[in-house]
């Protein structure tokens, strides 16, 4: 959880302007702005308090869905990855048996080369 102040003072002749900023990623609010809400309305603390539950809950769900379709999406790929090295190395064995043993050699390198490129340069970003 990150929170972040900031605040300010501005005197010009006889007036002072005061002003404070707070930033925060949590879901709920602070607890002086609570009891500021209490002193002057009790009964929406309580509807904050459940609404910002409610809202907890949906980020816990789409969190998770979140990290669920990432993790079929990485396990799909490397399944895809699979399937076209075994692919070009098929295409390569296949083009060698035929008679042309160096395009058969050509075919299976460049087909685990470009996979290998692929899966690094798909870390590094």
């Amino acid at each position: 959880m990150g929170s972040r102040q900031t605040a300010g003072r501005l005197k010009r002749g006889d007036g002072e302007l005061t002003f404070q900023q707070q930033e925060t990623d949590s879901p709920i609010l602070p607890v002086p702005h609570l009891e500021r809400l209490h002193a002057f309305r009790p009964d929406a603390v309580d509807l904050v308090l459940e609404q910002t539950k409610i809202e907890a809950e949906h980020r816990r769900a789409q969190n998770a869905r979140i990290n669920g379709y990432i993790f079929i999406e990485r396990i799909v790929g490397q399944i895809f990855g699979l399937v076209i090295g075994f692919g070009g190395i098929a295409g390569g064995v296949y083009t060698s048996v035929s008679g042309q043993p160096v395009a058969g050699a050509a075919i299976a390198t460049a087909a685990i080369g470009s996979l290998a490129v692929a899966f690094v340069v798909g870390r590094k970003k």
